[in-house]
């Protein structure tokens, strides 16, 4: 019979592969929500990517009963790959907007051509133009 701790040992390392992909994708989805359009939507990929090995990570980590420490970062993580591929969705989906609003942010200087850009891009919003599909 194994000892408590290699026991423990085999039960971590056979989800040691799927909590390393669920940081590496958080991190990646983090990095590229960051970037300008059209690279943001690599965020989106990385963030669904993200989701379902988080699934898939929080329920190895929840059946085989592993540390506390486990049992909440993975599920936060992939708490945070949703949050991020839907802030990201959300600007792909408003893809013209979007895309003058950081163009504009780029060529401005002053706080209030930032509030300017920041206004136009609230009312593009608000009245859904340039939405995808319309």
């Amino acid at each position: 019979m194994p000892a408590p701790e290699e026991d423990a040992a085999a039960r971590l390392a056979a989800v040691s592969g799927w909590v390393r992909a669920v940081v590496l994708l958080v991190l990646l989805a983090y990095l590229s929500s960051s970037i300008v359009l059209p690279w943001k939507i690599a965020s989106v990929a990385f963030g669904w990517s993200g989701v379902v090995c988080g699934i898939v990570a929080s329920v190895k980590v929840l059946r085989r009963k592993l540390p506390g420490v486990l049992r909440i970062t993975v599920p936060l993580a992939t708490l945070a790959c949703l949050l991020f591929t839907i802030s990201t969705s959300t600007q792909v989906l408003f893809y013209q907007p979007t895309a003058e609003y950081e163009q504009c942010l780029a060529d401005t200087v002053t706080d209030r051509s930032q509030a300017q850009c920041k206004h136009d891009y609230e009312q593009k919003l608000s009245t859904f133009q340039g939405v995808i599909g319309t």
